[in-house]
């Protein structure tokens, strides 16, 4: 009985040692890669985004909570520094009070979180009816956009159709869709149909 007794508080004795030792070996990977953890630090990288989306859509939305314009894009990469780069992009303003813009392009980048834009490879900017409007279309290969104030630049070669009058730019455009001004550059070739309602008194042809 005695013996019995000393062998089990033996083995009481080996299993308590084994579990301190076990505990102790524990608490010391955890600290040690707590401590490690603790010692790295995220280093915002100029070259590489701080993230990529594919297939993503941003809607932008005024202080009464509605919506006044929407971005998307099948790929998008952000950088720490408000830089954005994205492919096959598109911008709708949604704003009633204000023509409504659809704006598309290959690839599209903004250096300055979005306050412009600037879209390259088949660009395509059109304005819908508005009033007693007709609608506005560009196409050009490169386009500059203030989203902020609604003005458009391009330095590129441009087609400009107004209702069923086109006219062609070689030195590129400016457009205010607030004011609803054009100025074409370079050699400007237009045809007019005059039986069409809509004038020309909008566009001003400034040729360099």
């Amino acid at each position: 009985m005695i013996h019995r007794s000393l062998v089990l508080r033996e083995r009481i004795t080996a299993i308590v040692g084994a579990a301190l030792l076990l505990l102790l070996v524990g608490a010391s990977y955890y600290y040690s890669v707590q401590t490690r953890i603790e010692a790295l630090k995220y280093v915002p990288s100029e070259t590489s985004p701080d993230f990529t989306a594919r297939r993503v859509t941003l809607t932008d939305f005024d202080e009464r909570g509605v919506a006044t314009a929407r971005l998307s894009a099948s790929t998008m990469e952000h950088f720490s520094d408000e830089r954005m780069r994205a492919t096959d992009a598109s911008y709708h303003s949604l704003d009633p009070a204000k023509p409504q813009l659809a704006l598309t392009g290959d690839r599209a980048w903004s250096n300055d979180s979005l306050e412009t834009v600037e879209l390259e490879g088949n660009v395509q900017l059109s304005r819908a009816p508005f009033k007693d409007e007709p609608d506005l279309f560009f196409t050009t290969e490169y386009i500059k956009g203030y989203l902020d104030t609604y003005r458009f630049e391009t330095d590129r070669k441009v087609y400009m159709r107004r209702g069923i009058d086109t006219t062609e730019a070689s030195n590129g455009m400016k457009y205010d869709n607030i004011l609803h001004t054009v100025e074409l550059d370079g050699s400007v070739v237009s045809v007019f149909h005059p039986n069409a309602q809509s004038t020309d008194t909008s566009a001003n042809a400034a040729q360099k």
